[in-house]
């Protein structure tokens, strides 16, 4: 059986593992970016709408942001968006139906066609600017905070190299926590079957150098995940 990787921040790693060690695959947690918190005050001021551009950039900051309790709309990516505006602040968060990507986002904040007021961005150094690029678009007053940055982690990278010549599935959910190792010197892509999270507004090059390529449309669903990593390794 080839081993299993996955190398992105992910909520439900555990769940992941556990189904898939019941099927006899290997499992190795090696995140190639670590995520680094740079600001945990970031709610400064009243904004009528907070966009939570990631995860990452809400679920370390400082339970006390009280001016969040004063927004009258929460716009969150995904599912763990939501899930962690509920924890640490008990609000609820609007997140797309289906297309949970800054693609889906816009067309969820469109189809609610509410009076944003006006916004502030949470999200990460680096990170996409096609919600940014969506608010100047349509003119609407907006703040931009970058909660975190992405650190590479250079033992993690090192060991997900050692092992593709192998074969190994790498999983990971969005395109930058797979840009480091597409890009290390000498790595066979053609050993390496990539799941990735079927981003619209994401493109990855080198696909047909890769052993496979799959898309999940949920990255919530486990049992869609270890069905697809078994029909990769038949």
């Amino acid at each position: 059986m080839l081993d299993v990787i996955l190398v992105s921040n992910y909520s439900m790693k555990e769940e992941l593992q556990d189904s898939l060690m019941a099927h006899g695959y290997k499992f190795h947690d090696l995140m190639i970016q670590d995520i680094h918190h740079i600001e945990r005050y970031p709610i400064d001021d009243e904004y009528t709408t907070i966009i939570i551009q990631s995860a990452n950039a809400i679920k370390k900051i400082d339970a006390s942001n009280n001016h969040i309790y004063n927004a009258k709309y929460i716009y969150g990516i995904g599912p763990n968006c939501r899930l962690w505006v509920k924890r640490k602040f008990s609000l609820d968060c609007i997140i797309p139906d289906d297309n949970y990507s800054s693609v889906g986002l816009i067309d969820k904040i469109k189809d609610n066609d509410y009076d944003l007021g006006n916004v502030l961005l949470l999200k990460g150094i680096g990170g996409k600017e096609t919600i940014q690029n969506y608010l100047l678009s349509e003119n609407l007053p907006h703040n931009i905070c970058n909660v975190y940055e992405r650190i590479l982690n250079e033992d993690n990278l090192k060991s997900v190299v050692s092992k593709v010549d192998d074969g190994v599935i790498v999983i990971g959910f969005s395109k930058s926590s797979i840009e480091p190792l597409i890009k290390s010197p000498g790595v066979n892509l053609g050993k390496i079957h990539i799941i990735v999270l079927d981003k619209s507004d994401e493109e990855i090059n080198n696909i047909k150098r890769f052993a496979s390529f799959t898309k999940l449309s949920d990255i919530y669903d486990i049992t869609d995940i270890v069905e697809k990593i078994r029909g990769i390794d038949t």
